[in-house]
């Protein structure tokens, strides 16, 4: 599974068209998207950092807590310029800029992430 935390309907709308082939679970914040994971660890996160709520940072810190959840590959979807290397700690393995990215690219990498 797949799992997406974005709080813009707009943007889990457009995951959902282009991963519609893969089983996903939309998220629009943190706290839920934490409590899911207590039933079921997702394969692969994409997360935005500016969230209505608790932030991507602090899901980040909080899945870091917890030894299940530590290793679960992160791509980070975001409007907001960062770096990767202040991420990977968190298990951060890609970031893409909301404004730049190109879907195909996106897509690319999921399905690398998920084959691997």
């Amino acid at each position: 599974m797949i799992m997406i935390i974005d709080d813009d309907k707009g943007w889990l709308d457009y995951y959902r068209n282009l991963l519609k082939n893969f089983d996903i679970e939309l998220f629009r914040d943190g706290v839920a998207a934490i409590q899911r994971m207590d039933k079921e660890v997702p394969k692969l996160i994409l997360l935005d950092i500016l969230l209505t709520g608790p932030t991507g940072f602090s899901i980040l810190s909080e899945m870091q807590s917890y030894p299940e959840l530590a290793n679960i590959p992160i791509f980070v979807v975001s409007s907001v310029d960062l770096s990767a290397t202040s991420l990977q700690k968190y298990g951060v393995k890609e970031i893409f800029n909301k404004s730049t990215m190109l879907p195909q690219n996106l897509l690319a990498r999921v399905r690398e992430y998920l084959n691997a």
